[in-house]
């Protein structure tokens, strides 16, 4: 006489449940980690930034100690004119940059290109609905690179070369 095991779709149930609650678990783990990861991509873009400017800076006043040139020539960086304000902080490529400069989207925009060795695209403006994942506006005194989720940002200040990551955990 052969017997059957009439449990074994009981224990199968069990079984795909387990896996199934163990898999939720994991995936809520994961889609953290996902947008941790993100966020620092946006941060280590913000350094790579920062180096980008600090070596302009290195070279504008390298080049202005050994040329003896005066301080609002612009020096030819990545094939384009970059202005630097009077500490030696890349600025504007527009024109030299005066007292009452104030910073504008397109040299945001600029700045993003020309200090990042391989830039991401990026959307210029604050309104603007765009399919990159980046985009660039200036404020007041600065430049704000951001997502265009709002989820973190950078903000560069031209004039003194300060640069503040600033995660906001949408």
């Amino acid at each position: 006489m052969i017997q059957s095991y009439q449990h074994g779709r009981f224990e199968f149930f069990v079984a795909v449940i387990v896996i199934a609650i163990i898999a939720l678990a994991a995936l809520g783990r994961y889609t953290l980690m996902a947008e941790d990861a993100r966020i620092l991509r946006l941060e280590i873009i913000s350094h790579h930034f920062m180096t980008g400017a600090a070596n302009a800076r290195i070279q504008y006043l390298v080049t202005n100690i050994v040329d003896k040139r005066s301080e609002q020539e612009p020096l030819a960086h990545s094939g384009q004119s970059l202005y630097f304000s009077e500490q030696g902080w890349p600025v504007s490529v527009a024109g030299p940059v005066t007292e009452d400069y104030q910073v504008t989207d397109e040299d945001c925009y600029q700045l993003w290109q020309q200090l990042l060795q391989n830039p991401a695209p990026i959307a210029k403006g604050e309104a603007v609905k765009s399919r990159w994942d980046y985009r660039v506006f200036a404020n007041a005194n600065n430049c704000r690179y951001e997502f265009t989720d709002g989820s973190a940002y950078f903000d560069y200040y031209p004039l003194d070369g300060r640069l503040m990551f600033i995660p906001t955990g949408h």
